[in-house]
């Protein structure tokens, strides 16, 4: 029994590395779909794509699954307010503006965040060395988006950060409320009615932008791997994980998505990786592991 479930949490761990892999490339792409489309056209193509595979994969799982009570309904649309929605919005708007390596830097926030949201509404409560951890955190943040000098924090805060900001905070809401969401859903199921109900969502403002009169087959690819390989196998693992080992700890595996990010942006995007980049995130992985290792 117990070689069981070491068997089961090692393939959860696997699962949540390749998402932070997959999550990781959805910054490069991301910043290749936002240079043309505007971002809730450029979201709506994204889970335009996931939900073709989604819905019938779901459906073939569970023929019931689009059955589901009001206070599911109430749950599923949290989280596709703010996992699809809004983190949607922040994120196209974001990756537009500022380099992949630079973004995925401050959305490592996440596991931050999720443990202040855990503590001010759960039982989570925050003291010892991962206070140390929150605060080497937030500084090895605050060092990425002052570009270095930390001095000149507020007069180098620009709009893009902004947007990036509005990432983790939109995402550690989605991991703290898919714990209960997940306690009577799947998280294939859960999954799939979040990022329905955001995409209709989405679809709400797409008129009110401009469409672009050529789109190049590598933005089409892009948004395909945004949907496929970021959203429907993403999600999913990523849902596996809240409901195995809880939201905290799955959002550990984010510190990881900067580092994969980084690389994929050198090697696809020809960016340049700067110094206070590099100890910038040592910080931010360092604070996060404080916070998950004690």
């Amino acid at each position: 029994m117990a070689d069981e479930k070491t068997y089961l949490r090692a393939v959860i761990y696997v699962k949540l590395i390749l998402v932070a892999i997959m999550w990781g490339g959805t910054f490069i792409a991301t910043r290749m779909a936002s240079q043309v489309f505007e971002p809730f056209t450029g979201a709506s193509f994204r889970y335009a794509f996931a939900l073709v595979f989604m819905i019938p994969l779901m459906l073939m799982k569970d023929k019931t699954a689009l059955s589901i009570n009001k206070k599911q309904f109430l749950q599923l649309l949290v989280l596709g307010s703010t996992g699809i929605f809004a983190y949607s919005f922040f994120f196209f708007n974001g990756m537009k503006r500022v380099d992949a390596s630079h973004g995925s830097l401050i959305v490592a926030l996440n596991p931050v965040l999720v443990m202040l949201i855990s503590s001010l509404f759960g039982k989570e409560r925050i003291k010892g060395i991962r206070i140390m951890g929150l605060l080497l955190s937030l500084s090895g943040t605050a060092i990425v988006i002052a570009r270095g000098d930390i001095f000149s924090l507020f007069s180098t805060f620009t709009w893009g950060d902004a947007f990036m900001l509005g990432c983790p905070i939109a995402w550690a809401f989605y991991t703290y409320f898919a714990k209960d969401a997940l306690k009577t859903t799947t998280p294939l199921q859960a999954s799939t009615w979040a990022i329905l109900l955001g995409f209709l969502m989405i679809l709400f403002f797409v008129p009110f932008e401009t469409y672009p009169t050529k789109v190049d087959w590598s933005v089409w690819l892009a948004l395909a791997y945004l949907g496929i390989c970021g959203s429907v196998l993403g999600f999913v693992w990523y849902y596996e994980g809240i409901q195995k080992i809880g939201p905290v700890k799955t959002s550990a595996f984010n510190n990881l998505i900067p580092i994969f990010a980084m690389i994929l942006s050198v090697v696809v995007l020809g960016e340049t990786i700067h110094a206070y980049t590099l100890y910038g995130s040592a910080m931010v992985i360092g604070g996060v592991f404080l916070i998950n290792r004690f």
